[in-house]
């Protein structure tokens, strides 16, 4: 006869104070989008974010403390909206996703989606547009057609296998660009009115790109599986040799990386199973696979979301009890560099940023939503 196991003597986290951080961190959001859509993130000459300004003031800002002039006004931007709709718009409140989808639309040319309105300035890019399109089909909001055709779109954007464009030294991180992986901007200078931008890849671009080519599923294509393949073999490469420690070209922090890969391993974990062991064992040697380490509350919460994605639950319990502590009491988290400007060391965060993030990490841990069925039809 098998006897009964005892009963657990492990401790049962209580969740009430989470949950309740959570409710005063949604009735921030509400507050904070209004109806022209998310507040615009702030910018800081360090990563630390001790000073920061708004867009209206970084070209003068840029010009006075670097003497570079980027070429175009930094306010207005529109990526703050797309990362939270990323995060906000599986199963949120219906107004506040619309709010966030019209200022997203605002920056829409064709098939692409840029990171400040237009006209002129930056060109699209495939981060915005990869971001935006996943989300807006999650949302119900973009028909899988719609979604079919911008995956070809961003396809358009893998570097090509033979005849790659030139860089410039600065940006020959990592070893120069990739054959067959997404780039960050198209190479076509189609969009008119936008300054020329140089061929470059992004890990986290390029996992946020891979995330939409998979979600559209074209079965099929073998171009879509050319560029699949090649863009999961350039992030195990980046894994593997440990340069996602120092960041990205765009991303500060090694969080952000794990983040955007561990959206990868729980949506889509046959095609990014080259991924899973070693983003595990990634967050295990930058001290997320245990107990919480010193960051900012934005890498915490990542940290949090990543862990969750990859099924690690050590130190889960610590970090959200940290992140329940250093909630304000207007219930906000503090400004942190999220993402930077590339070349210049130019930094980009946000209260709203920060919280969006945070307030996801302290949602009870739920499974990651299946891929949805095709809408007949459309």
């Amino acid at each position: 006869m098998t006897l009964p196991l005892p009963p657990s003597t492990a401790p049962v986290p209580d969740v009430a104070p989470y949950a309740r951080a959570a409710g005063r961190a949604m009735a921030y959001v509400h507050r904070a989008v209004g109806a022209a859509g998310a507040p615009s993130a702030e910018m800081s000459l360090g990563p630390g974010f001790g000073q920061s300004f708004d867009g209206a003031r970084a070209r003068g800002r840029l010009v006075a403390a670097l003497g570079v002039d980027p070429g175009f006004d930094l306010g207005g931007e529109a990526f703050s909206a797309m990362v939270s709709l990323v995060l906000l718009a599986p199963g949120g409140e219906p107004e506040l996703v619309r709010r966030l989808a019209r200022q997203v639309e605002a920056c829409r040319w064709q098939r692409r989606y840029r990171f400040l309105p237009g006209p002129g300035g930056l060109p699209a890019d495939t981060d915005c547009t990869a971001l935006t399109l996943g989300a807006l089909y999650d949302a119900g909001l973009l028909t899988a057609a719609g979604l079919r055709a911008g995956a070809r779109e961003l396809l358009r954007a893998a570097a090509p296998a033979a005849g790659l464009p030139r860089q410039r030294a600065a940006d020959r991180e990592g070893g120069g660009v990739r054959p067959g992986v997404f780039m960050v901007y198209w190479g076509d200078r189609e969009e008119p009115g936008t300054l020329p931008r140089g061929p470059k890849q992004d890990p986290v671009a390029c996992a946020n790109a891979l995330y939409a080519l998979l979600l559209a599923d074209l079965t099929g294509c073998d171009e879509a599986r050319g560029v699949a393949d090649a863009t999961v073999g350039h992030l195990a490469e980046h894994l593997s040799s440990g340069r996602f420690r120092c960041g990205t070209r765009y991303y500060p922090s090694p969080d952000a990386f794990l983040y955007a890969v561990s959206r990868l391993c729980a949506r889509f974990p046959d095609a990014a199973r080259p991924l899973t062991a070693p983003a595990r064992r990634a967050l295990e040697r930058t001290g997320a696979g245990a107990a919480a380490v010193p960051g900012s509350v934005l890498e915490t919460a990542l940290r949090v979301l990543a862990a969750d994605h990859l099924g690690v639950t050590a130190g889960q319990d610590e970090r959200r009890a940290r992140l329940a502590r250093a909630q304000r009491p207007d219930g906000s988290w503090p400004a942190a560099a999220y993402y930077r400007m590339g070349r210049l060391p130019v930094y980009f965060g946000s209260a709203y940023l920060t919280t969006v993030f945070a307030l996801s990490a302290l949602r009870t841990a739920r499974p990651a939503p299946a891929v949805p069925a095709p809408r007949t039809g459309e």
